[in-house]
């Protein structure tokens, strides 16, 4: 009979690829979680985006007291999280990626069901883990958007037992926890969009393209320090807005038809405009600044997202009617009422658009 060891060296190898950037505070608590995880066939490959703090003399000495494999990157500038992941990505062995920020530590299987969600179902594209906020405990299972534009995290108000295994109802994955196959990279062309600053967004759009679906594996726990490395990296709120602005317009160029551009961006743009306003009172900053700034952004760099659509239209196997089945058509707010009020008073996650 197999060993444990012994059955997870005839798994799939996996790569998990940890950006970081002034992370020193997490980076013991988060090595040693993975020190301790049941699915043992896994390699780490840690990009360092040129930190001042203490943060290579840590995986220094992680690495030279470990068995698992670890290589090394450390960069001379900060390249964001996008373009530190890609280059991560070019040192990967494994058949699956991993992506995990450095801000998080994971239960001891999570990675185990990480895979088995692969496993699962070889439609299954990308799986994100439950990702718990360690700030105020509040779940994360994944995210919503509206053909328009508005944004909206599923997240849960407690900690609490689920009645499925795989929750459907998110749009796209967190980049903070996430599993996606190698080869799909392949079909994709790359993994995120290095004008971005997140690309979450953006990817698991792209991977909707080609008609994979995008689960959460309610089993795999990932405990995150939500909000840190925006912080250290934007430091003004102003700076996160328009970097969120923009990546939004882009990302709806990038991978609406045609005809969907022309129905959908004109008023996507409305509701950021209305947005920024209704922000710009609420939080006393002018965060019409970002939106503007947003959109200056787009019409500099247009003939650079027209070459994005380009490709990710070239790609497509599935129609833009059936990547808004997964997209809200209506006010978020709605939708997560509906979703967690029901008459056992219990929450209700088993919403599937299959």
């Amino acid at each position: 009979m197999l060993s444990q060891d012994q059955k997870f060296e005839k798994s799939p190898r996996v790569t998990i690829i940890i950006v970081n950037y002034n992370g020193a505070p997490f980076l013991k608590k988060l090595l040693s979680s993975l020190e301790k995880q049941t699915y043992k066939n896994f390699e780490i490959v840690f990009v360092d985006n040129a930190s001042k703090d203490k943060s290579i003399e840590i995986i220094k000495k992680y690495s030279e007291k470990v068995t698992i494999k670890m290589k090394t990157i450390i960069l001379s500038q900060n390249l964001g999280f996008c373009k530190g992941n890609n280059i991560g990505l070019k040192f990967a062995e494994g058949e699956y990626i991993v992506l995990l920020n450095n801000d998080t530590f994971v239960s001891p299987t999570w990675l185990e069901e990480l895979v088995e969600a692969m496993d699962y179902n070889e439609r299954i594209g990308v799986c994100q883990s439950k990702i718990i906020n360690m700030r105020d405990k509040r779940v994360l299972l994944g995210n919503f958007i509206g053909v328009y534009g508005m944004r909206k995290n599923t997240i849960i108000s407690s900690v609490s037992s689920h009645t499925k295994k795989y929750f459907e109802g998110l749009f796209y994955a967190s980049g903070a926890s996430l599993i996606i196959r190698k080869s799909l990279l392949s079909k994709l062309g790359y993994l995120f969009d290095e004008k971005q600053f997140t690309g979450d967004l953006d990817l698991s759009w792209r991977v909707r393209l080609l008609g994979y679906k995008i689960v959460t594996n309610i089993k795999s726990l990932c405990f995150h320090y939500q909000g840190y490395s925006t912080k250290i990296v934007t430091r003004k709120r102003i700076e996160a807005q328009a970097h969120s602005y923009k990546d939004r317009i882009r990302t709806f160029i990038k991978n609406y038809s045609l005809t969907f551009i022309f129905k959908r961006v004109p008023i996507l743009l409305l509701v950021m405009f209305l947005e920024s306003i209704y922000l710009s009172l609420i939080e006393r900053q002018p965060m019409l600044y970002s939106f503007i700034k947003g959109i200056v952004w787009n019409i500099l760099n247009f003939g650079d997202t027209w070459r994005e659509h380009l490709l990710a239209q070239s790609i497509r196997v599935i129609s833009d009617e059936e990547i808004e089945r997964y997209m809200l058509l209506y006010p978020a707010e709605l939708y997560f009422w509906r979703l967690k009020i029901r008459k056992t008073g219990k929450h209700d996650f088993e919403k599937s658009n299959n």
